[in-house]
């Protein structure tokens, strides 16, 4: 009986090695699904923030899509639109006519039909944000 007892053992080690402990994440329809691993990319949201495509070249996002890194504040116009946003704990647009705070990762924001706003990744005073014209 002991053989057959460390057989287990064996296998419950490998079944929570292969399978993980399960990360989530959330989707912009407020599901969750396991964490993707992308490369560059950090799944954690109290890790390091991955790289933004554009990076703090809030320039990019003059025609709408882009992906940027915003530290404590940034003036961003974007598709027509200025948006001023705050990082701190949470993420704040403010544009002439709205004010919007998104709790973290995987947010969205949309300013009229002309300009939807996604937190890709949240930690602290930093956020990847990705613009795009819906």
């Amino acid at each position: 009986m002991r053989r057959s007892t460390g057989v287990g053992i064996v296998v419950v080690a490998l079944v929570l090695t292969v399978g993980g402990c399960g990360g989530g994440g959330t989707h912009e329809n407020g599901g969750t699904a396991a964490a993707e691993a992308t490369p560059g990319r950090s799944a954690d949201p109290a890790g390091p923030l991955p790289e933004a495509a554009d990076g703090r070249d809030y320039g990019a996002c003059s025609d709408g899509a882009c992906q940027v890194l915003v530290t404590s504040t940034a003036d961003i116009t974007a598709n027509g639109t200025d948006v001023h946003v705050t990082v701190d704990g949470s993420v704040t647009f403010r544009t002439p006519g709205t004010l919007t705070n998104l709790g973290g990762q995987g947010s969205v924001a949309q300013f009229g039909s002309g300009l939807k706003v996604k937190v890709v990744a949240q930690h602290g005073k930093g956020a990847v944000l990705e613009f795009a014209v819906p």
